[in-house]
């Protein structure tokens, strides 16, 4: 019973450290072998030009000119759902 208590409170102090120290807790996840699927949120931004066309780059554009921030997974599908489907809630 002993043993269950300590290794309960090594799990535990393992885990606080870790929530409190995020940058290790980054490090340790990328010695992981399978590191590249932790889910990653990426920016985009989107602005018409001066012709009214848009703009859709990964870095934002030039003061004065407003712009809205896309926000978008890597991990997940980003294409449009193609006419007469209609995608499930």
């Amino acid at each position: 019973m002993r043993l269950a208590w300590l290794l309960l409170f090594l799990a535990l102090a393992v885990a606080a450290v870790l929530y409190f120290n995020p940058e290790t807790a980054r490090q340790l996840l990328q010695q992981l072998p399978n590191h590249d699927l932790i889910r990653k949120t990426d920016h985009l931004y989107q602005w018409k030009n001066a012709q009214g066309e848009w703009q859709v780059t990964d870095t934002p554009p030039p003061d004065g000119i407003e712009y809205e921030r896309q926000e978008y997974r890597s991990d997940l599908n980003v294409l449009p759902v193609p006419p007469g489907i209609t995608p499930k809630p």
